[in-house]
């Protein structure tokens, strides 16, 4: 897929357990246990920092946040369907900061399959399978991961094939009971001229608007 990032770097567990270390050292002393559970983590913790932006990974300074309420309840997210939707007119509000905590939240510490990518490219990945014959296949990838995140989704191109492709994606993501991050700069709401109200009525079921 044409997407901007994701985490499906899992190694096969017999990769792993030839990275065990030896279990007696040169002068026969025994090593300490090996610990799986932190090996794991300390490689999605790696991955992640490669790609997530340097200035998302900073500490957060709460005296910084632009609305703290919206802030705390965007953070308590459960990390299950329904999702969220952070939306602001303003650039600068901390939407993408929160979409990157929660990529990070539910990659390193829960080890989830995420996908990252904007409204715009997931339309020409769908395209892209279209052409080739296999419109399923876009589906089947997006479906697979265990956290969806839609940047930018107003900026997309509204074409008639991006509409009928962001329709049938929210659809799909409806009936899968996905867990989904949405960030735009416009409400649900918007969407009603954009795209149709049926389409509306699933974003407002796969996620819960947050105005940052």
């Amino acid at each position: 897929m044409n997407t901007e990032h994701e985490t499906d770097t899992a190694q096969p567990l017999a990769a792993i357990l030839g990275q065990f270390p030896p279990s007696e050292r040169a002068d026969g002393s025994t090593p300490p246990p090996f610990d799986i559970g932190a090996y794991l983590t300390a490689q999605r913790l790696a991955r992640f920092k490669e790609l997530c932006p340097a200035e998302f990974r900073k500490p957060i300074d709460r005296a910084l946040v632009a609305n703290p309420a919206a802030w705390d309840e965007a953070d308590a997210w459960n990390g299950a369907h329904p999702g969220l939707w952070l939306w602001s007119h303003e650039t600068g509000r901390g939407k993408s900061r929160m979409a990157w905590r929660q990529f990070g939240r539910g990659h390193v510490r829960h080890g989830k399959f995420t996908i990252k990518a904007s409204g715009q490219s997931l339309c020409e990945d769908y395209f892209s399978a279209h052409m080739d014959g296999e419109p399923r296949a876009f589906y089947k990838r997006v479906l697979r991961a265990d956290l969806l995140i839609i940047d930018d989704l107003d900026k997309a191109e509204w074409n008639e094939r991006n509409k009928r492709t962001v329709r049938e994606l929210f659809d799909e993501l409806y009936a899968h009971q996905k867990a989904v991050i949405v960030t735009a700069n416009e409400p649900i709401a918007w969407f009603a001229d954009v795209i149709g109200p049926s389409c509306v009525r699933r974003m407002a079921e796969v996620c819960r608007e947050i105005k940052f």
